[in-house]
């Protein structure tokens, strides 16, 4: 696909390291490992490790919207328009907050990695570039031949009350719209696995359950595959990258569509953080629930799903709900500090 509009945002495309040592703490047994390849730098990690203690001190500004409520809505019409014009099924329309802000970011994630622990949690930093996120969804993993995906979509709050979110889990269950939306993502995710692997070997062994996290909680699946035995990684990912559940079907025309109604370009949101292993496998998670910074100012972006009979104020609702997670650690973060 072509590029589309230049919009600009600071970020690359594309940011990958090499890497030839590195430090592994192991969460479940609280171990710290070493790894290299040739050369043993033990002794400068840890002068690195030491000379990295500091201040870790962090304000928030006030965050500013690309778009109001009003224009935003008006977008999912027009998305509408288009659904009815018969050029999508699902377009996912997102908008973006955009923050100044002063110190570093470790304890934004420290609190972020408290509220809302998730399957993949980051912190990356490429010189004045950084990515924080607590990302719930999987874009795709390979191991060995084996490559899977965990497409997510239909949304509900999540609450403290144990028999408020089971009603709520119900709900979601039960809702049409939310149905039909999860089971063209989850047929989307077949359809891309498909490309790479062996004919008949694509299932889907978990579908539709609820799983909860800090603020929200979604319909899941698991979709899983057998790769052809000539199919890397690579392949793996240029097959289901972006994803269907923040782009929408067919993708290649939702982007367009996206790239015409969003005001901004979307940098690291909606793209991918994870890695390609020297073993051949890799695992990388969709970039949402993120923070991107850069140049004294981070970056907030979620998105709903829009279909044909989607209500706009509900689909502001529900992007405004997915950035509730991320305020919330900013504000403990500045709290911590203070």
């Amino acid at each position: 696909m072509p590029r589309l509009g230049n919009k600009g945002n600071g970020f690359a495309d594309v940011e990958f390291g090499l890497f030839e040592d590195g430090i592994v703490f192991d969460h479940l047994s609280g171990k710290t490992h070493y790894f290299y390849r040739e050369e043993n730098r033990i002794e400068k990690a840890k002068d690195l490790l030491r000379d990295s203690a500091g201040n870790d001190r962090v304000s928030f500004g006030k965050p500013r919207s690309n778009v109001s409520q009003e224009d935003f809505c008006e977008r999912v019409e027009e998305a509408k328009n288009y659904i009815g014009s018969g050029d999508v099924f699902q377009v996912v329309l997102s908008k973006r907050y955009k923050i100044p802000f002063k110190g570093s970011l470790l304890q934004f994630y420290r609190a972020l990695r408290r509220i809302n622990p998730s399957p993949y949690m980051y912190y990356l930093k490429f010189g004045d570039r950084e990515i924080v996120g607590s990302s719930p969804e999987m874009l795709a993993r390979k191991i060995g031949r084996s490559a899977e995906s965990f497409p997510i979509a239909g949304t509900r709050p999540f609450t403290g009350d144990s028999a408020r979110n089971k009603a709520l889990a119900a709900e979601l269950l039960q809702d049409e719209k939310e149905r039909a939306e999860h089971v063209m993502l989850v047929d989307l995710s077949r359809n891309d696995l498909g490309r790479v692997c062996e004919y008949g070997t694509v299932k889907v062994p978990e579908f539709m359950r609820v799983q909860g996290y800090s603020h929200v909680q979604h319909i899941v699946s698991r979709v899983t595959g057998q790769l052809r035995k000539n199919a890397t990684s690579f392949d793996l990912f240029r097959a289901v990258f972006p994803a269907g559940t923040v782009s929408g079907a067919p993708k290649v025309r939702a982007m367009e569509i996206i790239d015409e109604l969003e005001p901004t370009a979307r940098g690291p949101y909606a793209g991918a953080v994870g890695y390609f292993s020297a073993n051949g496998s890799a695992d990388f998670a969709i970039t949402i629930r993120t923070l991107c910074a850069q140049d004294g100012y981070c970056y907030l972006q979620s998105g709903a799903g829009i279909v044909a009979d989607s209500v706009p104020d509900r689909e502001w609702i529900e992007s405004e709900r997915k950035t509730a997670t991320l305020f919330t650690a900013m504000d403990q973060a500045q709290e911590e500090d203070s």
